[in-house]
């Protein structure tokens, strides 16, 4: 699993603005929650860790995307 939380794309709207818990771990069971704060779909695990592996494999070094650091 990656060490670094991207945003990632809602399978419903495509937007990538996520509202999710201090602490969330997408290795947790269970899952989430993880939520878009655009239309409000609750992301399920594969939704979620299929969009993250999208979002880790784009991410260029020097982006602007300032990833949130996992404990």
């Amino acid at each position: 699993m990656a060490k670094e939380l991207y945003p990632v794309p809602c399978p419903q709207c495509g937007e990538a603005q996520n509202v999710m818990p201090g602490g969330f771990d997408p290795d947790r069971d269970p899952f989430g929650p993880v939520t878009c704060m655009v239309c409000g779909n609750n992301f399920a695990r594969d939704d979620y860790l299929d969009g993250l592996a999208r979002a880790t494999a784009r991410r260029k070094p020097g982006s602007n995307v300032v990833p949130l650091r996992r404990n």
